[in-house]
């Protein structure tokens, strides 16, 4: 069985559950829905019904305000779903109170395979979700963030600077207002950063294995093992050609994070600074903005956790 996306239809698990949902009579759907909750509520175990859960949890949360928009997935249900029973919603919002509950395994797996910002769409997909289905109620989060990779120095930059462990939590992200623009800027930075260092990171392997074949050759020579030997026959080194690119990149990628981590600093001084500081911090963030790369840069390719909290 596989998966392919984050949506909670991107998944040969759900996308089934969704071909039953549509194949059952009109007035029956909800009895589909109301099932797959129950049995997971109940303490089911596996990824298959869990996936089947967060579906049926998405299709609850998308008859209230915000919850059709909520996530993004391309695959669900093609029949109408007549309106839903009341008691559904709180029963979606248990289940992925359950899914949010037992989160690390998957975070940690997408930190392994060097995807931490997907996996992070993804926890985010389900925290939206259960604030559509119940805004009011605080629930858990039980993901401790796994260490950073090698080349994800962005990421590692932008967390001790803001002082979070998490970069979708810090406030205003998800709001379309300034500040949510401005720390998804953040964000998206952050993540080309990381795979620009990656670029450079790769681009200096190839070289330094050139050079130890280099090495050892001329180790060769001098121990006076090669025999008749022509100036024609040293070897010739040179770095990557992809290394001189990859490394401007990068230093370009580093000057824009650094404008947006200014900028952010500025817009969210203590209230106790002057207002004099306050606007010469800005002007000052927002010159650096301006020489930075614009935000419309393309996005790294699509690719990894924050201690339990309490929302």
């Amino acid at each position: 069985m596989g998966t392919w996306g984050i949506g909670p239809f991107d998944s040969d698990h759900a996308e089934q559950f969704g071909d039953e949902v549509d194949h059952a009579l009109p007035d029956a759907r909800h009895a589909v829905i109301e099932e797959r909750l129950t049995r997971y509520l109940a303490g089911g175990q596996g990824y298959r019904l869990r996936d089947e859960a967060v579906a049926a949890a998405f299709l609850v949360a998308a008859q209230y305000p915000g919850g059709a928009d909520a996530v993004a997935s391309g695959h669900r249900p093609k029949q109408p779903i007549p309106d839903l029973p009341q008691h559904l919603r709180p029963m979606a919002a248990r289940a992925l109170d359950r899914v949010l509950g037992d989160v690390q395994f998957d975070m940690d797996a997408w930190n392994r395979a060097g995807q931490r910002e997907v996996g992070e769409q993804w926890l985010d997909g389900l925290e939206r979700l259960r604030t559509v289905l119940d805004p009011d109620t605080p629930y858990t989060v039980a993901y401790t963030p796994g260490p950073l990779l090698r080349h994800e120095i962005g990421t590692g930059r932008a967390l001790r600077e803001l002082g979070v462990d998490r970069l979708r939590a810090l406030p205003g992200y998800g709001d379309d207002r300034a500040a949510g623009q401005l720390v998804r800027r953040i964000v998206e930075a952050a993540a080309q950063l990381d795979q620009a260092h990656k670029d450079v990171q790769a681009a200096a392997d190839l070289s330094l294995q050139a050079l130890d074949a280099v090495r050892s050759q001329l180790h060769v020579v001098a121990l006076g093992a090669s025999g008749d030997f022509h100036p024609r026959d040293v070897p010739a080194y040179s770095v990557s050609p992809a290394l001189g690119p990859a490394m401007a990149q990068r230093a370009d990628r580093h000057r824009h994070l650094t404008a947006l981590l200014d900028l952010y600093r500025a817009t969210t001084a203590p209230a106790d600074e002057s207002p004099r500081a306050t606007a010469a911090r800005t002007r000052t963030a927002a010159a650096a903005a301006a020489e930075s790369p614009s935000a419309a840069s393309p996005p790294p390719p699509t690719a990894e956790p924050r201690a339990a909290r309490r929302r």
